[in-house]
């Protein structure tokens, strides 16, 4: 079973009766580009918006610099941090914020002709939400994922994963994003694209996405005392989904940019920091009605000790 990238998780939330469906636009809980109450409850805390990091300045290099980065086998720790505001666009003063914090371990193992097998364990998932979003779901953890990566694509074992769940759902994008395949040469200036076909669950709606993603290697840097390569990302994406919520036909538009940094350690062959915005346009039709939303959110991963 293979399953690629999921480029933004989307939970419209429940209601209890027809009649509530009909009243007011379905809730939404927000796409999370690269999400995770501590153990196994929920958490609530005043929202906030996390601040924009700052990018380190890229240091001087010859144009004959040549840098390579190969993941090193073991276990590494990351802390990801996400916040997302959600506005409706057809609603005065409907906006709304949720942040998460996820702490993930994930190790990984040679398995030859350049493979790497992987393990990925959620323990923490803590999050935040408010009204227009959704409430908390009860969640579960730890979750754990098991797989195979190669080439530029993930390898999931079948029997570890439920597709429909948010954690799981957040552990595969963050993986996607962590276990990227880079040009065996990087040199500042270099640039490539790719693109991205994307179908999975998202909150039991069947949906798909496609997009264009662009590199550029800004460089070399010093970030936290230490020598990194930074890699700026570029996105594109569009989205579509159908399903039914208590069986009404809910479709779902989406279409929006994207942007990343990855902090390359190329010595010890770590990804110290990789930091993702987004910017998305929905649109959510159900019972015969259109709802328009747009929706910022901002992922931060640090590896920590």
């Amino acid at each position: 079973m293979k399953l690629r990238r999921r480029l933004f998780v989307f939970h419209p939330g429940r209601r209890n009766n027809v009649d509530t469906m009909r009243r007011r636009a379905p809730r939404l809980l927000p796409v999370y580009l690269v999400i995770a109450c501590s153990i196994a409850c929920s958490t609530r805390t005043s929202p906030r918006v996390l601040p924009a990091p700052a990018l380190p300045p890229t240091v001087t290099t010859s144009p004959s610099a040549v840098w390579t980065f190969n993941l090193t086998p073991g276990a590494a720790h990351y802390r990801i941090s996400r916040s997302a505001a959600i506005t409706r666009s057809d609603s005065v003063g409907s906006h709304e914020v949720t942040t998460n914090i996820t702490h993930e371990v994930i190790t990984l193992a040679p398995a030859g002709d350049s493979a790497i097998d992987f393990t990925a364990v959620i323990d923490t998932f803590s999050t935040t939400t408010q009204g227009l979003i959704g409430s908390v779901q009860p969640i579960h953890i730890p979750v754990q994922l098991s797989g195979v990566f190669a080439g530029n694509s993930l390898t999931i074992n079948s029997d570890s994963i439920d597709s429909c769940s948010p954690v799981s759902s957040a552990l595969l994008s963050d993986l996607h994003g962590i276990l990227t395949r880079f040009p065996p040469r990087l040199f500042r200036g270099l640039f490539w694209q790719d693109s991205l076909a994307v179908s999975g669950c998202q909150a039991g709606i069947p949906t798909t996405s496609r997009t264009i993603r662009t590199y550029i290697v800004l460089g070399e840097a010093i970030y936290e005392n230490q020598s990194v390569v930074l890699i700026q990302r570029a996105d594109t994406i569009r989205a579509h989904g159908e399903g039914a919520q208590q069986q009404h036909r809910l479709t779902l538009e989406a279409e929006g940019t994207g942007n990343a940094v990855y902090y390359l350690d190329t010595k010890d062959g770590r990804l110290v920091r990789l930091t993702a915005d987004q910017e998305l346009s929905l649109t959510v039709r159900t019972s015969g009605k259109l709802y328009q939303f747009r929706q910022s959110s901002r992922q931060d991963f640090r590896l920590t000790p």
